[in-house]
């Protein structure tokens, strides 16, 4: 280290003698000087040295001789020049040049060069750059220039500073997710031009495939344009060619042609899907433009738009036309029908204002639209399709007003649900009793509170077949409803809760629903009744009383053992006793007829189906008992700091009934069981049981109580069961492993869809994860009353049962560091059948990917099979051959 730091002070030494004694020829170089700013002088370890060539004389060295001011030439460097070596750095001053070895490094502006061996030219503002080959003649530390955010890979390099002019030999250049090869590369403002190249994005030096041309020109962060260029696999041309090549390289959105994709149809024929263009209107706004085109006359049409501005919105739209020709022309089987698809989705940004909202989901499609022109499984098996758009509002945190347009559809039924408007209004809730300048504790009139809010509709329901005609309209249902709940909180000591509520309702109905009965006699001269309805447009308004008190608290119950690994049991029960009166303060909500048939009087009422109901047309007594439950444990474990943790065995159990004072017979309700648990975070259980303490008879349920029935042995007897039992239990290599890996999962690029048209992922498996297999197992019971069993009819049993039983099987394995299968199937332990099953096969090309898709079986049956490169900017560069469950569905 003394002689190195000996050798440094000698060339400093030198270096301001020459300064001194040195006289400059009349040329440019004699309004240059350079000098060598011993501050920034770095010994490094390694003998790396970093300089810095400065127009002035040094800060350091203007205690020792005057400050001179020099007139720069117009050829000299305007920047700092940076450079080091990790072995050896020689500087020549007479020749003004430096000699960098072994993991050289030259900064310069944007320009960052790395090379073993690098060649300063200070005099020609040059340098030189190569790899060092070793005495067995293998070259290494090649040249990497990086300029801008573009990288140049190359065997030798010549790049001048003042023109930022360079020619490069085997140059190899990264732009953006492609790779260009080159023999010679010239860069000239800014630009690079390519003599015999190639392009690719696969990143090895010797790519599986290249695009080949002789000539092209790189447009940094704008595109790359070719001359003839031909697609090559693995070094061997191909019969591919194209006249010209060109290819976007712009970081941000540019507009283009969108390739479409391939295949034959069995029953619309050979089909080019997805043809369009792309414009990349602005950052905020673009626009996608396609069509389907099929050889038998098919065809359709769409317009795809992404918008978002920031602080203010983000949506997409899609308006969609088809029309699809079935079926072979002139026979009875051909079919033509016009199809068309509207969708819209609009969020407004929360920060955009601070007290108006308005948003939109706007989902309307034909009938038929989704039978013929799906772009997934999912589509195909959806009927039912909903939209609307709201706008919502507040004035100082107190009133709230809230405006929605609802349509609602189900295309196999064909009817239809519009809300055209409906409309909420409400204040906040109010304490009428509270002091404003109140000290101490408040008083229990105080917590009395008290709210008001209004709703207000107009509901058709029809269908579609009917929408359209004025009937329709002039008969929709329009309603308001008020309500006023008035709470009166009481706390009795620390252990009960008192609540006392009273709520007025009052709603008004523009219409009433009238019955018309006549006979009709059928061609076999059997006479028939005919229930025809007829709509008044009238004012009724119709109110409802509720008067409810409650009294709860909670009782704790612990059991604890010193014992075993059971360490404590916990018992929390909820009960709640309450009491509410409805009195009936309406008349004249229902209407008669005589079935001139039977001769009977029928009674119906005049709102049946109206938008918020009817009030009871009785009044009603009833007391309300329920009891909660919460059982939870605790259980030694090693792996909780406290040594032990916390399981819940019930979430809630309740056990509920009522019992109503006035009733004419059958005063007493359901005794009502449920509950749920929820075990080891994958099982989920959930129950309910009700038992009724009457019987039934051929009518249906009538005042003898089963104590009655049974001789006092039952109280009840069972009426309904439902059970539910889901569990999800998933295996992979992390839940045999001790230790959570900090690693995290390679990020996957997801694709433009991310599904196929059999409904299965089109997304990059995770080859992080060797292996996994998930369960699910669903089970469902239900159990009813079976009217029909009372009846004395043959055959039927005094209950009905309905249950579900099914198992599915999820995984996936990879088979090496390339290979992952994929599979999902299940069976159904009622049908005794298997359930949806599918194989998804992909490898790993490199720079290419390959999957195959199959549904061997069911109503989904199809395959696909698709390869394709991997990066975005060829994402067309792709073979697809598919045949889905559009071909094999009956039309």
């Amino acid at each position: 280290m003394k002689y190195c730091m000996l050798f440094m002070l000698n060339i400093l030494y030198l270096n301001l003698q020459g300064q001194e004694e040195t006289v400059f020829p009349p040329d440019t170089l004699s309004e240059t000087i350079f000098t060598l700013d011993t501050s920034v002088v770095d010994f490094s370890p390694g003998d790396s040295i970093s300089f810095v060539l400065g127009d002035s004389i040094s800060p350091t060295q203007q205690d020792s001789m005057p400050h001179l001011k020099y007139k720069l030439s117009k050829d000299a460097i305007e920047k700092t020049v940076t450079y080091n070596a990790r072995d050896s750095i020689i500087i020549d001053i007479k020749e003004r040049k430096a000699y960098l070895y072994y993991e050289a490094r030259v900064l310069y502006d944007d320009v960052e060069l790395q090379a073993d061996y690098i060649e300063i030219d200070f005099k020609n503002n040059e340098l030189y750059a190569s790899g060092i080959a070793d005495e067995e003649g293998v070259v290494t530390g090649s040249p990497m220039l990086n300029q801008a955010g573009t990288e140049i890979r190359s065997q030798e390099l010549r790049y001048n500073f003042t023109t930022r002019k360079g020619k490069i030999s085997n140059v190899i250049t990264t732009e953006g997710e492609g790779f260009i090869h080159g023999e010679q590369v010239k860069r000239l403002d800014e630009c690079s031009y390519i003599r015999k190249g190639k392009y690719t994005t696969c990143n090895l030096e010797e790519p599986h495939f290249h695009i080949a041309f002789n000539r092209a020109k790189v447009i940094p962060g704008d595109k790359i344009v070719t001359g003839v260029a031909y697609l090559s696999f693995a070094g061997i041309p191909s019969f591919l060619g194209i006249p010209f090549g060109f290819f976007p390289n712009k970081t941000g959105r540019s507009s283009g042609i969108v390739i479409p994709s391939f295949h034959e149809s069995a029953n619309m024929g050979f089909a080019f899907e997805g043809l369009g263009y792309y414009f990349g209107i602005s950052d905020n706004v673009d626009l996608l433009l396609t069509a389907d085109i099929f050889t038998r006359g098919s065809w359709a049409f769409r317009g795809k738009s992404n918008y978002v501005f920031r602080y203010k919105c983000k949506g997409d739209v899609e308006l969609s036309f088809a029309q699809n020709l079935m079926g072979e022309r002139y026979t009875p089987s051909f079919s033509k029908t016009n199809n068309f698809k509207v969708y819209w989705n609009h969020q407004q940004d929360s920060k955009f204002h601070p007290t108006t909202r308005f948003s939109a989901h706007v989902n309307f499609v034909t009938k038929t639209y989704n039978k013929y022109n799906p772009t997934s499984a999912n589509d195909f098996l959806t009927n039912e399709y909903s939209s609307a758009m709201s706008l919502s509002s507040s004035i100082r945190s107190f009133f709230f007003f809230d405006a929605a347009l609802s349509y609602k559809q189900n295309t196999q039924t064909g009817n239809v649900n519009i809300g055209l408007p409906t409309v909420s209004m409400s204040v906040n809730q109010m304490n009428p009793f509270r002091r404003k300048n109140r000290s101490g504790a408040a008083k229990w009139y105080e917590n009395i509170t008290i709210r008001w809010n209004s709703l207000m509709s107009n509901q058709i329901n029809t269908l579609d077949s009917l929408l359209l005609l004025p009937q329709t309209w002039r008969e929709s249902n329009v309603a308001m409803q008020h309500q006023i709940p008035l709470t009166i909180p009481v706390k009795l000591g620390r252990a009960f809760n008192w609540n006392t509520s009273v709520n007025f309702t009052e709603r008004i109905y523009f219409q009433k629903n009238y019955i018309n009965f006549s006979t009709v006699t059928d061609t076999a001269g059997i006479e028939k009744g005919v229930e025809t309805n007829v709509f008044d447009r009238s004012v009724s308004a119709l109110h409802d009383l509720n008067l409810t008190t409650a009294l709860k608290t909670q009782i704790f119950f612990m059991y604890q053992y010193r014992k075993g690994g059971l360490k404590a049991i916990r018992h929390v029960m909820t009960p709640e006793l309450s009491f509410s009166m409805k009195p009936a303060l309406n008349k004249n909500m229902d209407a008669t007829y005589i079935n001139t048939i039977t001769g009977e009087t029928v009674t119906y009422s005049l709102f049946s189906g109206a938008t918020y109901g009817v009030p009871s047309t009785r009044t009603q007594a009833l007391a309300n008992i329920s009891i909660g439950n919460n059982v939870e444990i605790k259980v030694r474990s090693s792996k909780d700091s406290s040594g032990t943790k916390k399981i819940a065995i019930f979430d809630n159990i309740t056990f509920s009934t009522n019992y109503d004072f006035l009733a004419d017979s059958m005063p007493w309700n359901y005794l009502s069981i449920s509950g749920r648990s929820t075990l080891f975070k994958r099982l989920t259980i959930s129950f309910s049981f009700n038992f009724d303490p009457y019987v039934r008879d051929s009518t249906g349920r009538i005042a003898t109580t089963v104590w009655e029935a049974s001789n006092k042995k039952r109280i009840f007897r069972m009426s309904t069961t439902n059970i539910n039992v889901g569990l999800s239990f998933t295996i992979d290599k992390n839940l045999f492993s001790s230790k959570t890996s900090n690693e995290e999962p390679e990020k996957q690029t997801d694709n433009t869809m991310d599904y196929n048209s059999l409904g299965m992922s089109t997304k990059r498996p995770d080859f992080s994860n060797p292996w996994s297999l998930t369960f699910n197992y669903n089970f469902a019971y239900n159990l009813t009353d079976n009217q029909r069993y009372y009846q004395n009819l043959i055959h039927e049993k005094k209950y009905t049962q309905n249950m579900v039983h099914t198992i599915a099987v999820i995984g996936d394995v990879s088979l090496t560091k390339k290979w992952k299968l994929g599979f999902s199937s299940g069976y159904d332990f009622i049908s005794k059948k298997m359930t949806y099953t599918s194989f998804d096969i992909y490898r790993d090309l490199h720079c290419w990917e390959m999957r195959f898709n199959w549904v061997p079986f069911g109503f989904q049956k199809g395959f696909s099979f698709t390869i394709n490169v991997k990066a975005s900017v060829l994402q067309d560069l792709k073979y697809n051959l598919k045949r889905d469950f559009r071909d094999y569905a009956d039309y």
